[in-house]
């Protein structure tokens, strides 16, 4: 009884789904003729480069500072220096009855980025600035600071960005003992200077950080090309964290002598602490290439507000003329050309636009809302070292500029950090030294720059 009545009920159901397949038009939605997708195509449309300076900078408030020399048989000669205030801590402080200095060291903190020879000797000189750095005052790249004749301090080093170092470390009451700390460069400061300036200083001058600063001005670190051997390169310090002046001294304490230790820190976000850096590009093949108005079979790019490469889609409008149609992928592939330059290619690129007021913007493929944007990832500008170039996913950007929703202006790329943060915006930067030769839009060239297309025409 029970097996009859489950067949009839499969009997049932069958019947039903037979009945309701009968009439085929009954299936899914018609296709809207007007919407019918025809064929999918790929382009490779026209690019125009052309290599162009950055524009200067404010460095008041850099991630991190570069300090060195290079020479580049591609890029030229970069100079890189850093100018320094110092911090109390705390403010108030004194140096105890009658101080004797032990000694005195500049501590900088690497940032572990390095763009160069890393087997270059360096002589890295510290003066004194002829006047205080002003936290009102903007100061630009392009601005080096006066300073004195005098070297307060110096020490011949290669910039080991990625190696410990052991030092000694004071422990009140008990035998110093040595420790291993982070990365850094260290640089024995002038014993009279220091005691001048901060052992037999007044205690006004003590009581705050405008009042030191404007007593000792600060010090101005840069290499000194005649005592430095090698090519050279650029390294970066961190200078918002543990960077500081140590000053080790004796002083009395009733019938005890104490050994102690006062940090200045160089803090960039309370004192002023600002770099200047130039590019000379004489003797190189850059000045000729420079806001070519032929296109050039190479451009250039450079950080440290060097240069930048501008592109530009001349043809771009006449997709316009296919009808409607929907881009499914646009791609800019960008050849870096080798063999020639001693260092790597900058390892990461940034793409950006210019508005009509010429003020740069993100495209809409890489914004500062990530959920209208792509991830870093998957935007692409990460230098792939196995088939030597870089990748950007402009598929928004495109569409946008054939839809008529974004007019072109200039689009740029140019060197960034590995960790770029896109809600800074697309500016100028200024903590990363790397260079690619890329190659152009130049038909022909074996390292051309290409913009490739998928399309879907639209009935």
């Amino acid at each position: 009884m029970k097996l009859y009545k489950l067949d009839l009920l499969t009997l049932l159901i069958s019947l039903f789904i037979l009945s309701s397949c009968q009439n085929t038009d009954s299936i899914g939605l018609d296709v809207d003729p007007a919407t019918e997708v025809t064929g999918s195509f790929t382009d490779t449309i026209t690019v125009i480069s052309s290599t162009v300076k950055e524009d200067t900078m404010v460095t008041n408030t850099l991630e991190k500072y570069p300090l060195g020399y290079l020479v580049d048989p591609i890029f030229g000669k970069t100079t890189a220096n850093i100018a320094m205030s110092l911090t109390l801590d705390p403010p108030g402080l004194t140096f105890g009855t009658t101080p004797t200095l032990d000694s005195a060291v500049l501590v900088l903190y690497y940032a572990k980025d390095f763009y160069g020879d890393s087997t270059s000797n360096f002589q890295v000189d510290v003066h004194q600035l002829n006047s205080a750095l002003s936290t009102s005052v903007q100061y630009y790249n392009t601005q080096p600071q006066s300073y004195g004749s005098t070297v307060l301090g110096s020490k011949k080093l290669r910039f080991t960005v990625k190696d410990s170092v052991r030092i000694t470390e004071i422990v009140t009451g008990k035998p110093d003992i040595q420790v291993t700390r982070a990365p850094q460069m260290r640089i024995p400061i002038n014993p009279g200077f220091i005691t001048a300036n901060f052992l037999n200083a007044s205690s006004t001058t003590l009581s705050s950080n405008e009042l030191l600063n404007k007593a000792v001005k600060g010090f101005y670190l840069t290499v000194n090309k005649a005592q430095s051997t090698g090519p050279g390169g650029i390294a970066f310090f961190n200078l918002t964290d543990s960077s500081r002046l140590e000053i080790y001294y004796k002083s009395q304490n009733g019938a005890l002598i104490d050994t102690t230790l006062h940090k200045f820190p160089i803090v960039n976000n309370s004192v002023p602490v600002i770099a200047d850096f130039k590019h000379d590009y004489t003797g190189t093949a850059i000045p000729a290439n420079l806001n070519s108005t032929t296109q050039q079979d190479f451009t250039y790019v450079q950080g440290l507000a060097g240069l930048r490469t501008k592109i530009r889609f001349p043809h771009i409008e006449k997709l316009k003329n296919l009808g409607n149609i929907t881009i499914n992928k646009a791609e800019l592939i960008v050849s870096v050309e080798g063999g020639t330059d001693p260092f790597p290619p900058a390892s990461r690129l940034i793409m950006y636009r210019t508005d009509i007021a010429n003020q740069r913007q993100f495209i809409p493929d890489f914004s500062t809302e990530p959920a209208f944007s792509l991830t870093d990832a998957d935007f692409g500008g990460f230098y792939d070292s196995t088939k030597k170039h870089y990748r950007f996913q402009i598929t928004s950007y495109i569409q946008d500029i054939i839809k008529g929703k974004l007019k072109q202006y200039d689009t740029f790329i140019a060197p960034v950090n590995l960790e770029f943060n896109r809600s800074a915006g697309p500016v100028v930067s200024g903590s990363n030294a790397g260079g690619s030769v890329i190659g152009s839009g130049k038909s022909g060239v074996s390292y051309q720059m290409k913009l490739r297309i998928i399309y879907s025409k639209i009935n």
